[in-house]
C-alpha cells in the first residue's frame, strides 16, 4: 500500500526546529565557507541516494552566496555516462555562478577528466599518470568455450541488429553488430572529446593526441593542457588559505545537502503540496520478483503493475514519473508493465525519464508514456526480441547424467536444455519471436504516435544514444529527473502549486530463489554458466530467469560504471 504524507497539528512543533536549523546554517556559512567532496570508486559505485544528495547539494550551493567554492577530490569513478555528464553539468553550473571549484586527482582517466574539466582548476599529484583512452567496450564471445564443454546456446532473434545471442554462439561479431556498435560508441566518443576540448580550451586534435600518447605523466598532462597544476593535495589546501585570506571553513557537501533538504522538507502549514510520484525502475525486467538468482534490483511486473494500479487510485498523486534505468529483460513482463502505464496515463499524466540505460525492455516500458526525456549519453532503443535456450545435454552426459522423457505430452523437449531445437520446433519458436517483435513495434508506434514502418526503420535491435534517439523520434527531449518532474507537473496543470516528489523504489529481494524454469537442474545450469562466463552477469541472470522465453534485452553489456544506480534526483 502506498502511503501518502499528510499534514497534521504536529506540524507546528517542527517550526522551532526550522528556526534552529536556520541558525546552524548561518553559523556554518561564514565568509570563507568551502564545500568538500571526495568521490572514490566503490565496487557498486555511488548509491542512488548518495548520488542524489550530491546533485542537490551542488544545485543548492549554486544559489547560495555564502558558499565561496568547492574542493573536489577524485579517486576513481564508477558512474555511467549519463550520470557522469549530469554531475559534470552541475559542477560547471556551480563554477559559472562565480564559485571557485578546485579538483585534485592522484591519477586520472577519462571519467575523472570529464569532471575535472568542469572545475576552475585541476591538479594532479606528481607521481600520477593520465590514462586517457576514449570510448570502447570489450565484448567477449563464448561460442568456442561453450563448444569445448559441449554446451550449445540455441538462440533466435527478431531484428537484424538484435545481437544479444552472438556472445554465446560466435567467436566474432557479425558485420551488423559491429556497424551498430561503432555508430553508438562513436557518438559517445565524439561527445567525450568535444567535452574535454571545450572545458580545457584545447582542440579536439589535442585531446586525440593525448589519447594516442596515453598514459602520460602529470607534468606531460599539464603541458598538453589536460590539467592546470602538478601538486600534492596538502599543497592545494594551502593555496585555498591564500585565496580566501584565511583558513577555509570546510563543510562536507553531503552534510550541507542534508541540512538544505531538511529545510525544504519541513512542512509548510499554509499550502498542501501537490504530489508527483517518482517510480524508480532499476535493473532487468522479470515477471516475478523472486526470479533473479542473486540479490539485485529488478523490475518485476508482478509488483510494478500493482504499484502503478495503486497510484491510479490515489487522488493525492497528480502525476507520475517513471525513472527507468534498465537493459531490458522479459518481453512479456515489459508488455504487462507497459499496459499498466497506458492505463495510468489515461487517468493522470505519466512522464518517463531515462538514466544510463533504458534499452529494449526498458524502452518498451517508456514508449507508452506521455513524454520521454533522456540524457544525450543515455543508451536506449534496441527494439527487438531474442530467445532460445542453453543446451547442456552433451555436457551433462559427460558427467554421467542422462534424461529420459516420460508422459503423454506431445513435445516436452521444446524448452528443454537437453537438445537443440529440431527444425519443426525452430519454425514454431521463430514464429513466436516474430509475433512478440510485431507486438513490440505496435506498442512503440502507438506510444510514440508513429506508423509501424517508421518504427521499423529505427528498430531491428539498433541501439542509440539519447541524442540519436531524439533525432529518430524515439524520445521527446533531453533532460534529467528534475525536468521530468516539472514536465509532469505541467501536464497535470499543477505547476503553480507547491510540488512534492514522492519517491517509490523497489528494494532487492531479501531472499533470492531461482525459479524452476529448467526443471530440477536450474541451479546446476546457473552455476555451470557462471563458471564459463567467469563471474557475475546481468545478461546471464535474465537468460536463466526466463529460459527460452522471448527477451527484450540490450545486445551487449556496455561499460556503464554503476549502471544500476539512477541518474538524477529526487
Amino acid at each position: 500500500m502506498i502511503r501518502i504524507p499528510v499534514l497534521s497539528l504536529l506540524t507546528l512543533l517542527v517550526l522551532p526546529v526550522r528556526i534552529l536549523v536556520t541558525l546552524l546554517l548561518r553559523l556554518k556559512r561564514r565568509a570563507r565557507s568551502v564545500l568538500v567532496l571526495t568521490l572514490s570508486a566503490g565496487r557498486k559505485g555511488l548509491e542512488p541516494k548518495i548520488y542524489q544528495r550530491i546533485l542537490e547539494g551542488l544545485r543548492d550551493a549554486t544559489d547560495d552566496d555564502k558558499i565561496r567554492g568547492l574542493r573536489l577530490e577524485l579517486r576513481g569513478l564508477a558512474l555511467g555516462w549519463s550520470q557522469l555528464y549530469e554531475l559534470h553539468d552541475a559542477i560547471l553550473a556551480l563554477r559559472e555562478s562565480g564559485k571557485f571549484v578546485q579538483c585534485h586527482l592522484d591519477s586520472c582517466s577519462d571519467r575523472e577528466l570529464i569532471l575535472a574539466g568542469a572545475c576552475s582548476e585541476a591538479s594532479m599529484s606528481p607521481a600520477g599518470e593520465l590514462y586517457l583512452q576514449g570510448v570502447a567496450t570489450p565484448v567477449r564471445f563464448f561460442g568456442a568455450a561453450f563448444a569445448r564443454h559441449d554446451v550449445i546456446v540455441d538462440f533466435e532473434s527478431a531484428g537484424a541488429y538484435k545481437s544479444f545471442g552472438e556472445a554465446y554462439t560466435r567467436s566474432l561479431p557479425t558485420p551488423q553488430n559491429r556497424e551498430a556498435m561503432d555508430h553508438l560508441l562513436g557518438d559517445l566518443h565524439a561527445r567525450l572529446c568535444r567535452t574535454i576540448a571545450v572545458d580545457r580550451d584545447v582542440s579536439i586534435d589535442a585531446v586525440k593526441a593525448a589519447m594516442e600518447a596515453s598514459p602520460v605523466s602529470a607534468s606531460e598532462a599539464q603541458k598538453r593542457g589536460m590539467i592546470d597544476a602538478v601538486a600534492y593535495a596538502d599543497e592545494i589546501h594551502d593555496a585555498w588559505k591564500e585565496r580566501l585570506e584565511g583558513e577555509p571553513r570546510e563543510t562536507d557537501l553531503l552534510a550541507y545537502a542534508r541540512l538544505r533538504r531538511l529545510m525544504r522538507r519541513l512542512p509548510a502549514v499554509r499550502r498542501k503540496p501537490a504530489l508527483v510520484a517518482v517510480v524508480h525502475l532499476d535493473g532487468p525486467v522479470v515477471e516475478r520478483r523472486s526470479q533473479m538468482p542473486r540479490k539485485k534490483r529488478v523490475i518485476a511486473s508482478d509488483e510494478v503493475v500493482k504499484t502503478l494500479d495503486e497510484l491510479a487510485d490515489q487522488d493525492a498523486v497528480k502525476a507520475v514519473v517513471l525513472a527507468v534505468n534498465s537493459p531490458g529483460g522479459s518481453a512479456l513482463a515489459s508488455d504487462l508493465i507497459a499496459r499498466s502505464v497506458m492505463a495510468l496515463d489515461a487517468r493522470k499524466p505519466v512522464v518517463a525519464v531515462m538514466g544510463n540505460v533504458a534499452a529494449s525492455g526498458g524502452y518498451y516500458i517508456s514508449a507508452v508514456a506521455r513524454e520521454i526525456l533522456a540524457h544525450p549519453s543515455t543508451i536506449t532503443g534496441s527494439i527487438g526480441v531474442v530467445g532460445g535456450k542453453v543446451v547442456l545435454g552433451k555436457a551433462l552426459a559427460r558427467l554421467g547424467v542422462h534424461t529420459t522423457w516420460m508422459g503423454p505430452a506431445p513435445d516436452p523437449g521444446l524448452l528443454s536444455p537437453e537438445a537443440p531445437f529440431n527444425p519443426e520446433q525452430r519454425h514454431r519458436f521463430r514464429a513466436s519471436l516474430k509475433r512478440v517483435y510485431a507486438r513490440f513495434i505496435d506498442v512503440v508506434a502507438t506510444g510514440r504516435g508513429m506508423d509501424a514502418a517508421s518504427v521499423e526503420a529505427v528498430a531491428q535491435g539498433r541501439v542509440w544514444t539519447g541524442t540519436q534517439a531524439l533525432e529518430h523520434g524515439l524520445v521527446d527531449r533531453m533532460g534529467s529527473l528534475p525536468e521530468a518532474v516539472a514536465r509532469a507537473a505541467t501536464f497535470a496543470e499543477i505547476e503553480g502549486q507547491r510540488i512534492k516528489s514522492l519517491p517509490i523504489r523497489f528494494d532487492p529481494p531479501a531472499l533470492a530463489v531461482v525459479n524452476q524454469m529448467l526443471g530440477g537442474q536450474a541451479r546446476t545450469v546457473t552455476e555451470h554458466m557462471s563458471t564459463l562466463l567467469g563471474g557475475d552477469s546481468v545478461l546471464l541472470d535474465s537468460m536463466m530467469a526466463d529460459a527460452a522465453k522471448p527477451l527484450a534485452m540490450v545486445p551487449v553489456a556496455l561499460d556503464q560504471g554503476a549502471w544500476s544506480g539512477w541518474s538524477g534526483s529526487p
